[in-house]
């Protein structure tokens, strides 16, 4: 995403909902075009890691959040003081083949709040920052279907992939890294490429955590490779992300 197509689209959905009642977080989200700037450097960029557990993997066949956790990076720095996680109930069941994976059971979540009550608050803790995910296009799925029921519009801030960014900084080396193949686009493998321990696997804080450490390590990877602002990265993905899908699928 570059700076215009990132303004045009906040500018868009400013006028699409002009007048509409929104609350405070939403609103700020909704204007974040205004003043967020693409051109900052890394250094200087926010950035908020996050995951999601889920009822399942469709979010347009009824799965829904079933918790959320960020971990924000600042100045390059994992700050573990600010931090966000929700527990948040459904309103629907818990199929036993996911609870199994991420261990989240019905009677766990029963007197939590409604992602309606969970949304703006987390709005507020990411504010401007950047969001961060492994395979992001999954949870943001997920996020932007809850934003567009409640509020009409997806979430604005810029977004990174780390599968997407490992890919691309892989690609980028000289020397291949032995036994190290683009392919296995898990947590798992991303881990064990940059010397990451995961802890509670499976668990949206967890996962978030082991993420914001790989990431952490991928900044400065991609120092080295002369990439200095947010923009940068940015560019760095959807090129890839682009170029990857060519390779796959060819032009059509």
């Amino acid at each position: 995403m570059n700076t215009f197509w990132f303004r045009l689209r906040g500018f868009y959905y400013s006028q699409k909902l002009r007048g509409k009642p929104l609350p405070f977080a939403a609103q700020a989200n909704l204007h974040l075009f205004r003043r967020l700037s693409l051109t900052a450097s890394i250094s200087e960029t926010d950035f908020v890691v996050f995951d999601t557990e889920t009822t399942g993997l469709n979010a347009n066949k009824g799965d829904r959040i079933l918790s959320l956790s960020g971990i924000r990076i600042r100045q390059g720095r994992i700050d573990l003081s600010d931090t966000f996680h929700e527990l948040v109930n459904p309103e629907r069941d818990i199929p036993s083949e996911t609870a199994t994976v991420h261990g989240i059971l019905p009677r766990m979540v029963a007197e939590k709040p409604l992602f309606k009550e969970v949304l703006p608050g987390f709005l507020d803790y990411i504010g401007s920052s950047a969001l961060v995910a492994h395979h992001a296009w999954l949870d943001m799925a997920f996020l932007n279907g809850e934003m567009v029921r409640l509020f009409g519009f997806p979430v604005q801030n810029p977004v990174l992939d780390t599968v997407v960014l490992g890919r691309a900084l892989l690609s980028g080396r000289k020397r291949p890294m032995q036994g190290v193949s683009d392919q296995d686009s898990s947590l798992s493998a991303l881990a064990a490429r940059y010397q990451v321990r995961i802890e509670e696997r499976h668990s949206s804080f967890g996962d978030a955590l082991a993420t914001a450490q790989i990431f952490q390590k991928m900044i400065k990877e991609a120092r080295q490779f002369g990439m200095t602002r947010l923009k940068d990265l940015l560019s760095l993905s959807s090129r890839h992300e682009r170029d990857h899908h060519l390779r796959r699928h060819g032009p059509f």
